[in-house]
């Protein structure tokens, strides 16, 4: 069960989710980070947990596309880019409407 220590909580259509960290690691397996460039990546990065969802998501689908705790891949650049609240994750988050998910998968 994924539970939401953000301090963000979505409303109406829309999804909280924690993107997928970008990492580059060397072929000795040292984890490379490069600034302004990961923040670029991380923008773009278009996999990730659903940890909250709003009260009207999928109202309008026979069916929900996902529930908290997938792992979904949603359109790339959707959604807004929100910080967790510092006193209990300060984690980067998107919010993104219900209808940019595209798939869900298992975790690698």
């Amino acid at each position: 069960m994924t539970i939401n220590t953000s301090g963000i909580n979505p409303v109406g259509h829309r999804l909280l989710v924690l993107p997928e960290e970008v990492e580059e690691v060397s072929e000795s397996g040292i984890i490379i980070s490069v600034g302004q460039q990961k923040d670029r990546e991380q923008l773009a990065q278009i996999r990730g947990t659903v940890v909250a969802m709003g009260s009207t998501c999928y109202g309008d689908q026979k069916d929900p596309w996902c529930k908290i705790g997938d792992f979904i891949t949603f359109g790339k650049y959707s959604g807004l880019i929100y910080k967790g609240n510092e006193t209990k994750d300060g984690k980067e988050y998107r919010i993104i409407n219900d209808l940019d998910v595209v798939a869900t998968h298992e975790k690698d």
